[in-house]
């Protein structure tokens, strides 16, 4: 544990992080927007950050000029004992949300389009970033459109004959669903 002017207190955990961001911030243009990610639990009781202090380091990067917080939660030591679970990150991007009044972005363990639809539709972040879900399906995305109804999606030209598909196997889906 750090005893200088950059450990033990939050005002000192964040002198570092908040000096980096003013940094980028001088030079990054005012018309793009900015994020920071954050861990808001580390798991590690009074030895990590908590959901209270993540309220208050998102404050604190908002007042410094962020535009939004990238919530994730955990991995930074090997003692952590996180909680995983559906969304389990989720409860932390709302908080944070709602609390510090800046705009979040929700990740961790969402994996169909229905979670990110009810996250965005409830409040509770105002993007969603999906990452091993396409690793495990690169068109996931392209697929979400189509179970959602969307035919205004492009796809790529190669992948037309499979979006003709993906529409006709929709389409029977939902005759069997009707009848």
């Amino acid at each position: 544990v750090r005893t200088d002017e950059y450990g033990g207190s939050l005002e000192n955990r964040m002198r570092y992080p908040l000096e980096v961001f003013q940094a980028m911030r001088a030079v990054w243009p005012a018309h793009k927007p900015m994020s920071v990610r954050i861990s808001a639990h580390d798991w590690l009781d009074e030895h990590g950050v908590t959901p209270d202090e993540a309220v208050e380091i998102a404050r604190r990067f908002h007042a410094a000029g962020a535009d939004i917080i990238d919530v994730s939660a955990g991995q930074t030591s090997e003692d952590a004992r996180p909680v995983y679970g559906r969304m389990f990150q989720t409860p932390f991007s709302d908080r944070i949300r709602n609390e510090a009044g800046i705009a979040t972005m929700a990740v961790g363990n969402i994996t169909d389009h229905d979670m990110v639809n009810g996250i965005l539709m409830a409040g509770r972040a105002d993007l969603v970033c999906l990452a091993r879900v396409h690793l495990a399906d690169p068109y996931f995305t392209l697929h979400a459109a189509v179970a959602l109804g969307d035919r205004g999606t492009e796809w790529p030209l190669p992948y037309l004959p499979g979006r003709d598909q993906a529409y006709r196997l929709a389409e029977r889906a939902q005759e069997v669903i009707r009848a």
